[in-house]
């Protein structure tokens, strides 16, 4: 095992200060839990694992965990339900944590739309909050 430096050993040249803008979180970093689908409807999972990932990836949301929950009942089969949800934010100007529950879906389609929508509904209110917010200073 090697040493672990906070920063890389070098000669000569100053090490680039550090940034003062708070944690560098890359932008949709999705992390999606085992997904219980795969045992019902491989094909399924797959496409709603693969929206997840493409929706996701381009929102500034942060890190987000993504778990999928199976429903069955004798009238409608196999149905599902998908929580998307950030970690806490524990200082002030850090981002505001989302957490989504999506509706009783049976397709990839209604996965799709239900995140679509969600997805809207989020920036427009960080819209109206970040219009309604107090300035200070």
């Amino acid at each position: 095992m090697g040493a672990v430096t906070s920063r890389p050993v070098t000669t000569g040249a100053k090490p680039a200060p550090p940034r003062a803008r708070g944690p560098q979180v890359p932008r949709g970093k999705v992390f999606i839990r085992e997904n219980p689908l795969a045992t019902e409807d491989p094909a399924l999972a797959q496409a709603v694992e693969r929206d997840a990932r493409h929706l996701l990836k381009g929102e500034d949301i942060g890190l987000v965990d993504v778990s999928f929950h199976v429903c069955r009942d004798r009238a409608h089969g196999l149905r599902f339900i998908c929580k998307v949800e950030g970690p806490p934010w524990k200082r002030e100007g850090d981002r505001v944590q989302w957490r989504w529950w999506s509706p009783l879906m049976e397709t990839a389609e209604d996965f799709h739309d239900a995140l679509v929508d969600g997805l809207r509904i989020r920036r427009d209110r960080l819209s109206d909050w970040s219009r309604a917010a107090p300035i200070t200073g």
